[in-house]
């Protein structure tokens, strides 16, 4: 292992596009995941009259935080594409590889604890969508080359793959085609050895072209931090970046666009409207008036089911309500600002129809062809970024230059058959389709009808599976055609 040296060199400091960047990048995080302590700190809810003297009332606020929910569908437009595109495993070729018996091992254990790489891509898939991730390839130990195994094991270097997000990365710098020349990860604090002791620091990596740089920091500020640094054949950055999509600004080199870039601030508009809806509800409580009757003749407090009698007989009790149209008027725009985001998410068209579903609530109609669309795009782009992270794995594991996708040989494909439609929708289409004769003119058309519904009623591992997918080759179709059913029978 190289020798540690002491730097005055701060790791931890950021570039100007990281902090112009990072409230937006933490903004899609929590609508992502909405944890419990960001809604009761109020950290996405405005205070009224905030700045003024005329704000709102501490009391009204910490109401209004302890009441809080969200109900925006961020997390649902990225779940819905992970799930589809993980609906199968993905299916790799590697059994020409002169490096098939190194890809077999790292594809079992991809991280050095033991994360199959089905497991580590689903969460970059997922990061990918959020705020976008780079997949890095590091070592352990050092970066020189071994006559053996053992070799390896008793120095413990490995190579391996860890994923980071742009709220991870405090500084870059880009080529003018924009790629890395170097970059700087956060790892986050090391773990303590054992119950009870404290973490011996944080650490930062610098990765170049040529070689790594480990930063380890003291929580004390008057501590120096240490380096210490390596060499790596790769000749290359080690990192495979996976966005949803980039910055087209000239300035803005690697700045991911994510599929919550602008849903997020409307969730977060959401959030608020929310509260102020519950606040108007709460104000919308109506008051009881007794009307001719005397104070003493009235109750303390009033129930359900709770009878109040006067002894004066002209004695009344009326109930006084305000106004509800703008409170109506908020559940509208809330309505709307659900249908911009699943608009945006490509699970709608210009509007949306909802429907009662006994499962989850709701169910949206999706427009099926843009998203798929998309959604093939970005299994294409999993595969790409798998690939050339085993290249590169592989290639530092063995410590030589990057290895060529051509001597390489691995490949990798990703689910691209959805289920983005309800059954009774597909089963629609198919009975639209009879009546319009298309099982008689064009029964290939029929025949991928068939297959996609049965795609969304029947798993592929559904042991009925391949008989369904038989008995749709087989098929004749008649004059005379109703849909068949693929449930089995027995669910």
């Amino acid at each position: 292992m190289p020798e540690q040296t002491k730097t005055d060199f701060d790791p931890a400091a950021t570039s100007a596009l990281y902090d112009q960047y990072k409230p937006g990048w933490e903004l899609n995080l929590d609508f992502y995941e909405m944890a419990e302590h960001v809604l009761r700190n109020g950290l996405y809810l405005d205070r009224f009259g905030e700045g003024s003297d005329k704000a709102e009332s501490t009391t009204s606020y910490n109401w209004r935080m302890k009441a809080l929910f969200a109900m925006d569908v961020c997390a649902d437009i990225v779940t819905i594409r992970v799930d589809n595109l993980f609906r199968t495993e993905p299916i790799r070729s590697f059994e020409d590889s002169p490096y098939a018996k190194d890809i077999e091992g790292f594809i079992n254990d991809v991280d050095g604890s033991g994360t199959h790489m089905n497991e580590f891509m689903r969460r970059a898939v997922t990061l990918q969508y959020i705020n976008g991730v780079d997949i890095i390839v590091g070592k352990t130990a050092s970066d020189k080359t071994y006559a053996n195994l053992a070799q390896e094991i008793q120095d413990g270097a490995r190579s391996y793959l860890m994923a980071r997000g742009p709220l991870e990365r405090p500084g870059w710098s880009c080529d003018h085609s924009g790629q890395y020349k170097w970059v700087r990860y956060d790892l986050g604090d090391i773990p303590a050895e054992s119950e009870g002791a404290e973490s011996a620091g944080r650490q930062y990596l610098t990765l170049t072209e040529s070689g790594w740089t480990l930063y380890t920091t003291n929580d004390d500020k008057k501590a120096d931090s240490t380096a210490v640094s390596g060499d790596s054949m790769l000749g290359v950055v080690p990192v495979v970046p996976f966005y949803w999509g980039d910055s087209v600004k000239a300035d803005n080199t690697k700045i991911p666009i994510s599929l919550l870039t602008r849903p997020a601030p409307v969730a977060r508009a959401m959030l608020n409207l929310v509260s102020q809806g519950q606040l108007d509800l709460y104000m919308a409580i109506g008051i009881l008036a007794a009307m001719g009757a005397n104070s003493d003749e009235c109750p303390t407090e009033v129930s359900p089911n709770c009878w109040i009698a006067f002894s004066d007989p002209t004695a009344s009790v009326q109930r006084i309500a305000p106004a509800v149209q703008h409170i109506s008027e908020k559940r509208d725009w809330l309505n709307a600002m659900t249908q911009t985001i699943l608009r945006m998410g490509k699970m709608s068209g210009a509007s949306v129809d909802l429907e009662a579903r006994a499962t989850s609530g709701v169910q949206v109609s999706v427009e099926r062809t843009d998203l798929d669309n998309e959604m093939s795009a970005t299994a294409d782009q999993a595969a790409r970024v798998e690939e050339d992270s085993m290249r590169m794995l592989v290639s530092r594991q063995k410590g030589v230059p990057l290895i060529s996708a051509k001597d390489f040989k691995y490949s990798v494909n990703y689910n691209k058959r959805y289920v983005l439609a309800g059954v009774d929708e597909l089963l629609k289409d198919i009975d639209d389709a009879r009546k319009g004769s298309i099982h008689i003119d064009a029964p290939t058309m029929m025949r991928a009808l068939l297959s996609r519904a049965k795609t969304a009623i029947v798993r592929p591992d559904d042991p009925r599976a391949e008989d369904i997918d038989e008995e749709i080759k087989k098929a004749t179709f008649e004059s005379e055609f109703s849909v068949p059913d693929l449930s089995g029978g027995d669910e």
